[in-house]
């Protein structure tokens, strides 16, 4: 079936695939993206039998909007991150991925229990100091609404997606031919002249009459035309706002210090190592028990025998547990070993374990200084949310039919901010809040003058506005765009009449004139381009660019064109030669290097219709509210 669907591929243009799965994400606050179990939740849509439920859309739902928040900042208009916005492509992904997923588990691969646990203990976010912590791996978990259980079903079934797609994208090749063709264009080379005849010389003897603009701007008021605008006077609350205010006295960090320390339990923390035989085969469970009776290297058996092939080149180390990590049995057998000793083999759901305990840690109290930082910027967070919820439960009442928000601004001891005239379109920062913006330009804010509610951007982060200024949709008088029409009109002549000198110098070289002798006769500097690829930035690029787009020359005659730069210079170019790129003059390295990159292309394009191809092949059912 996979060749089939690379024979249809031929003639397809090669893209690059974006991760269909992002395998773990940020722990924290955002959630996993892929289906997981969520209880007895309504089905929202069904993919060869296997259902998508409510919990696991919103889940997805959030992950989305987190991303993109965590992306953008708080300012995203509300409209694109609403649950209504999101749900159509959210669902589209949860299905693509269970199709992908089943595919996975169709061919056969499977990941181990050993394989997940390692997995798990190194990722990041479960981590203190670089070392898994199983009270933040449970708070996590708890976090998000996952037991142990599902979080684990989960990190197997992304595991094994990951191990398919790379399965397909690592398979993809790419021939001779492909890579000359892509050589041939890529490292083209082209030889050329060109001058450049710069308009801002002639804008300062160009004269533009007040007829002509009063003209320009009769004939083109569609360009011209502004967007309703308001000016805003606002308050914003954010704990930040008070926290810069408020000092902590070393005693109080010492006190809490202190405090914490009564609480403080310590936690013994075992390291272990494993060889892991995912089959039980008898011969080689005793193979190796033999050799560890004679005292061989454990970690040189582990690296010889291991199955665990994420610990097994580590010479089997695992990591640090506090009795949680492991399966039952594993935890059991390293809590009976002294430091050095290897147990007997033990047998759980990954196969059958020689563990080896490599050192006991009794974890101590941090000292005061070590603390002190991270408890006095918690004393003065704690603070500054205190003083903002007492801040946010008054300010409602501060603002209504304040003449002025001055006044409840000081009050409150925050800045009273300002935003001169803007629209719709071009406010910034917090005003450009979907949320902010619908307030600004209502009706009962805009017209009647009312300072708007307060606007709860999330739980500590909140505006109120008043709106100082307004401007109704409509055309700019003449006045305040005159100086763009002259500055139009002045750059619309000059650009005319270096046209007309472009078509002269043109003609004079269609007869054979030396392009160096013309250029020094009208005082411009002749640039000579040689080898030149494709690229270049600001002006040199749009120059490149037509360069490039030209025809190549025919034999004894050069291409020759002139065009306006964006700025409004006037461009000659004559085109001399041109080469193909040749791959065999490229070094072996960079050979390689382009075989590869044009392998990996043609991979994400295999795996993009194999997607395409499950999609279509799979019953999927959508529920009336999912539609």
């Amino acid at each position: 079936m996979l060749q089939s669907m690379r024979d249809n591929l031929k003639g397809t243009a090669a893209i690059i695939v974006a991760a269909f799965f992002g395998f773990i994400m940020v722990i924290g606050g955002i959630d996993f993206f892929t289906g997981a179990s969520g209880g007895a939740a309504d089905a929202v849509a069904e993919v060869n039998g296997e259902k998508i439920t409510n919990l696991d859309l919103q889940r997805a739902i959030q992950n989305r909007r987190n991303m993109i928040i965590s992306q953008y900042g708080e300012d995203v208009p509300a409209d694109l991150i609403s649950d209504e916005q999101l749900r159509e492509p959210v669902l589209r992904q949860l299905v693509s991925s269970a199709v992908m997923r089943q595919a996975a588990q169709d061919s056969g691969m499977v990941m181990s229990s050993a394989a997940v646990d390692r997995a798990i203990v190194g990722i990041p976010a479960f981590q203190v100091n670089g070392s898994f912590d199983p009270q933040m791996y449970r708070d996590a978990l708890r976090r998000m609404g996952y037991s142990p259980a599902g979080f684990r079903q989960i990190m197997e079934n992304d595991m094994a997606l990951e191990q398919y797609a790379n399965s397909v994208v690592e398979s993809a090749f790419t021939t001779q031919a492909d890579a000359e063709q892509i050589v041939a264009a890529s490292m083209e080379e082209r030889d050329f002249d060109y001058v450049v005849m710069p308009v801002e010389g002639l804008l300062a003897e160009t004269q533009v009459s007040d007829a002509e603009v009063e003209q320009y701007y009769q004939e083109n008021q569609g360009q011209y035309q502004r967007t309703e605008q308001v000016a805003v006077e606002y308050i914003e609350l954010t704990p930040e706002v008070f926290a810069g205010n408020i000092d902590i006295s070393e005693s109080d960090v010492r006190a809490q210090y202190e405090q914490e320390l009564t609480g403080f339990e310590s936690k013994l923390r075992r390291r272990a190592a494993h060889i892991l035989l995912e089959e039980a085969d008898a011969e080689k469970i005793a193979e190796i028990q033999s050799k560890l009776d004679a005292g061989e290297d454990f970690a040189e058996l582990a690296k010889t025998y291991s199955q665990d092939v994420g610990s097994a080149e580590e010479g089997g180390e695992l990591g640090y547990t506090t009795g949680d990590v492991f399966p039952e049995a594993f935890e059991q057998a390293l809590a009976a070993l002294e430091v050095g000793q290897v147990s007997a083999p033990v047998t759980t759901d990954s196969g059958t374990h020689f563990i080896k305990l490599l050192e006991v840690e009794q974890s101590e109290p941090p000292s005061f200084e070590e603390q002190k930082v991270a408890i006095e910027k918690r004393l003065r967070s704690s603070v500054a949310e205190r003083e903002f919820v007492d801040a946010l439960s008054r300010l409602a009442d501060l603002a209504y039919n304040a003449d002025s928000l001055a006044e409840p601004a000081e009050e409150l001891g925050v800045p009273l901010k300002t935003a001169d005239l803007f629209s719709r379109e071009s406010a910034s920062g917090v005003l450009s809040n979907g949320q902010v913006i619908e307030a600004a330009f209502s009706v009962e804010v805009k017209e009647d003058g009312n300072t708007s509610d307060v606007i709860n951007l999330n739980n500590e982060h909140s505006v109120v506005l008043r709106v100082t200024d307004s401007k109704p949709a409509g055309t700019y008088p003449l006045e305040e765009v005159r100086q763009q029409i002259v500055d139009r009109l002045k750059r619309d002549k000059a650009s005319e009449q270096l046209a007309k000198q472009a078509e002269e110098l043109k003609e004079k070289l269609a007869t054979g004139t030396s392009f160096a002798e013309l250029a020094e006769a009208q005082g411009l500097t002749l640039e000579t381009s040689d080898k030149t690829r494709r690229g270049g930035f600001a002006q040199r690029g749009e120059i490149n660019a037509k360069a490039f787009a030209l025809p190549a020359p025919s034999t004894g005659k050069d291409e020759v064109t002139s065009f306006a730069t964006n700025n409004g210079d006037l461009v000659v170019l004559d085109l001399r030669s041109v080469r193909p790129g040749e791959l065999s003059k490229q070094s072996k390295e960079q050979r390689q290097a382009l075989m590869q990159q044009l392998a990996s292309v043609n991979g994400g394009a295999e795996l993009a219709a194999i997607q395409r191809y499950l999609s279509d092949q799979a019953k999927i059912d959508l529920t009336s509210s999912a539609e």
